[in-house]
């Protein structure tokens, strides 16, 4: 799966190793699904989570929400290790995306 010019919310973050200090940004990006691998990305940050560190998901009026651990953001060359909620704003596309991602 695939969608464009998606705003991708997160929040809560717990960065476990590297040097991200953000506990919370909003970014417009590409998101993937692809081979159990969610790719977000920005134009100056790449989040990659892997399903088996999916916690949770859940369906909101226009965008899923997604409890995350240990995925990975990388912003430069710079690589940090993550906890916490991404909100995809994904409008008409949530159920699709919510049933593949949390099936």
């Amino acid at each position: 799966m695939k969608a464009e010019k998606v705003t991708v919310e997160f929040s809560n973050l717990e960065i476990h190793m590297g040097e991200f200090r953000n506990t919370r940004f909003k970014m417009k990006c590409e998101v993937v699904y692809e081979d159990l691998m969610l790719t977000m990305t920005g134009e100056k940050i790449t989040a990659r989570l892997h399903a088996r560190n999916i916690g949770n998901c859940h369906l909101e009026k226009k965008a899923i929400r997604i409890a995350a651990m240990n995925f990975e953001i990388k912003q430069n060359d710079d690589v940090s290790v993550a906890t916490g909620s991404i909100k995809l704003e994904l409008d008409k596309e949530s159920e699709a995306w919510y049933a593949e991602i949390w099936k």
